[in-house]
């Protein structure tokens, strides 16, 4: 892939100006683009993102070290650009193109035009075209923003995304602004390019943004009622959970204490208590226990159908059928609904093959309100697959405070509502048995009991009389706690549903306070997304540095450059301890190039490269190091734009054999503060400029 031609048509000092440039092939990759200082080097870099990304551009010109006046923004930045004498000659339109070759018979055509008033200013009008050439033969146009055709959906695909534009085009010399920072800030702002936090950031602030237009659309409603019942729900929420975790310690205790019970049974027997007999006291205690858990299970059942679903047999059986009839409307209606739902992205993909289709060829061609005529029939005929819904359907959606899962959990609770009087008279009697029963062995129990002689069976018993107290009384609160958050578990269902009413009947009054929701939840998602992005790519944005960076120092004793997730970055020695240099201008801008050289290597865009001044402030070692470098993959293009004291005659001699073409730039005043830029082909500086 290789950029094959970047045309100019009244921007800034050019008034018209073709640069082509050939396959990089045989070795020769490079592009030489000379002119000294204020001459238009940095115009083809500027027109270059322009062209490319539009308004867009204007956060990754300052990123690539491009200059621009962020307060006065994109229309100031056009206007500045539109040549003086195309302005002068009452023309109004500046034009960029650039052709992006894919092979060597299919290219890409970028055009992108800008439409200027009488006085020079912009009339906030642009357009950018795009055409597909197959052995240069042109396809047909396509405009950016119509018929669903976005050109950085394209880039993104087949060239080099915005985002990521300045580790591929970018001034060479404003690079040393990157390495006076903090290497974990140049580090940081690489990664972030290369992720793509800087799109994420711009989402959340373009949400936030939305946000606070559409809470100025938000009828003032009434809250308080709803934060009451919030309250009231969380309130009763927090003691159900006190409840549990009661109930669970009084278990643990529970098991302790039989444990303990257990042990004085043994004790009991060897101390000879009841001369045989109490191994039977024994099995009398333990079956006692076995009864009163069946009695506690009975009581616990008893008490369920009295909450449960005895006050369902207080109504009216018409009404309960007529509930069971409603929710299964609801059911058959929401199913409806999920299939209309799943046909829906057909339905997109029909409309869009529909209208991007060209044959056969409608003559003549339809015009704008035909079309809408037709997507508004499309809409019709599709809507009437649908509607109106099956006759089974509810009607109304009464129970919408329900999910799916609970409508069908109720119909299931429904069903089991039946209630006869002989269930509730046999777990009457069932106690009135357990009772009796649990009683006489009590009576049992103090009979077989033997006398104590020596006071230590006596003690032992005594022990074993409190320990089942305890037990006996925890038995009793745990059915108490068990009736309580029963009750309280019908009492949170019951709130928690009346709070889903309320609040559905807030967002009906108001829809657009879920869309702001929505945002917002989505704005939380890129606050936690962001922080995980770092350590997907850092071991991998470590060795690539490493890699560059050994080629362009001159300085040997580097083994590894280390990324921490933080952004720490950690030059190694040999012996694997960290190296730490003078940050003399030279190291620092090598460093900084060997980061954007790895951000490029590591986002496995195959690119060429467009670098303005690219020698900036190096030492002759340096330079000789990084033009080796721009040489060293000799498949990637690589377009210099030097000014005589970077690549000069003797430097442009040392890659003579890597360069594919060269261009000179020539500058001349034409009156009024006015200059005009030309280039040369096949020229470049003379032998003895330096």
């Amino acid at each position: 892939m290789w950029i094959s031609k970047i045309e100019l048509t009244a921007f800034k000092s050019y008034q018209h100006q073709v640069f082509t440039f050939p396959e990089p092939s045989e070795g020769k990759n490079i592009v030489l683009v000379g002119g000294m200082n204020g001459y238009g080097k940095t115009s083809v870099l500027e027109a270059l993102y322009l062209c490319l990304y539009g308004k867009d551009a204007m956060a990754h010109l300052a990123r690539a070290g491009l200059k621009t006046d962020q307060s006065k923004g994109y229309p100031t930045f056009l206007e500045r650009a539109f040549n003086g004498e195309a302005l002068r000659e009452g023309r109004d339109t500046m034009l960029v193109r650039v052709v992006i070759n894919k092979t060597k018979t299919k290219a890409v055509d970028i055009t992108r035009k800008w439409y200027f008033r009488a006085n020079g200013t912009w009339g906030a009008e642009e357009e950018a075209v795009v055409r597909e050439l197959v052995r240069d033969v042109p396809g047909t146009p396509r405009v950016d923003g119509r018929n669903n055709f976005h050109l950085s959906d394209l880039l993104d695909e087949i060239f080099v995304p915005a985002h990521i534009a300045p580790f591929f085009f970018f001034d060479g010399e404003e690079v040393k602004k990157l390495a006076d920072q903090s290497r974990v800030e140049q580090v940081k702002q690489g990664l972030e390019g290369l992720l793509g936090v800087v799109l994420l950031r711009t989402l959340a602030e373009r949400l936030r943004g939305f946000e606070g237009k559409k809470r100025g659309e938000v009828t003032t409603v009434d809250e308080e009622n709803l934060n009451r019942l919030l309250d009231t729900l969380t309130g009763n929420q927090q003691q159900l959970a006190v409840l549990r975790k009661k109930v669970e310690e009084t278990e643990e205790e529970q098991e302790r204490l039989k444990g303990e019970r257990q042990s004085l049974f043994e004790r009991v027997t060897a101390a000879g208590g009841g001369g045989g007999d109490v191994a039977t006291v024994k099995d009398l205690v333990e079956e006692r226990e076995q009864l009163r858990n069946k009695l506690k299970d009975s009581q616990k059942k008893l008490e369920e159908i009295l909450s449960g679903r005895l006050p369902f047999h207080l109504v009216s059986k018409a009404l309960l059928e007529e509930f069971r009839e409603q929710l299964e409307g609801e059911i058959r209606f929401f199913a409806w609904e999920a299939d209309k739902k799943s046909l829906e992205p057909r339905k997109i993909e029909f409309e869009t093959a529909f209208l991007c289709e060209t044959k056969p060829e409608i003559a003549p061609a339809l015009t704008d309100a035909q079309m809408e005529a037709i997507k508004a029939r499309m809409e019709a005929a599709w809507a009437s697959l649908f509607y109106p819904p099956p006759d089974d359907c509810a009607k109304e959606i009464v129970h919408a405070y329900m999910h799916e899962p609970l409508r069908r959990k109720a119909l299931e609770f429904h069903d089991s509502l039946s209630l006869g009087q002989q269930e509730i008279q046999d777990l009457l009697a069932e106690q009135n048995s357990l009772t009796s029963r649990i009683n006489e062995l009590g009576r049992k129990i103090t009979k077989l009991e033997g006398i104590d002689r020596d006071g230590t069976l006596s003690a032992l018993k005594k022990d074993l009389h409190a320990v089942q107290d305890r037990l006996d009384k925890l038995n009793e609160d745990s059915r108490a706690d068990d009736r309580r958050i029963h009750a309280l578990e019908a009492q949170v269902a019951s709130q928690r549903a009346e709070y889903e009413r309320e609040r559905r009947k807030l967002d009906d009054s108001s829809p657009v306070r879920a869309v702001i929701e929505r945002s917002e939840r989505v704005r939380k998602v890129i606050d936690e997304v962001i922080p995980a992005l770092f350590p997907l790519k850092v071991k991998e944005l470590g060795a690539a540095m490493t890699t560059v960076y050994k080629q362009l120092a001159h300085k040997d004793q580097v083994a590894k450059i280390e990324i921490h997730d933080d952004g720490t970055a950690r030059v190694l020695g040999n012996s694997g301890k960290e190296i730490t240099f003078d940050r003399s201008a030279g190291e620092n801008q090598i460093f900084a190039t060997a980061l954007i050289a790895g951000l490029a290597k590591v986002s496995r865009v195959k690119a060429p490269m467009v670098v303005d001044t690219p020698l900036g402030r190096l030492d002759s070692k340096h330079r000789a190091n990084i033009l080796k470098f721009w040489t060293g993959d000799r498949t990637r293009q690589v377009i210099l734009l030097s000014q005589d004291e970077e690549i000069d005659h003797s430097f442009y001699k040392q890659i003579a054999e890597s360069v594919s073409k060269t261009y000179l730039l020539d500058h001349v005043d034409v009156g009024d503060g006015i200059g005009r830029t030309t280039a040369k082909e096949g020229a470049y500086f003379p032998r003895g400029r330096r």
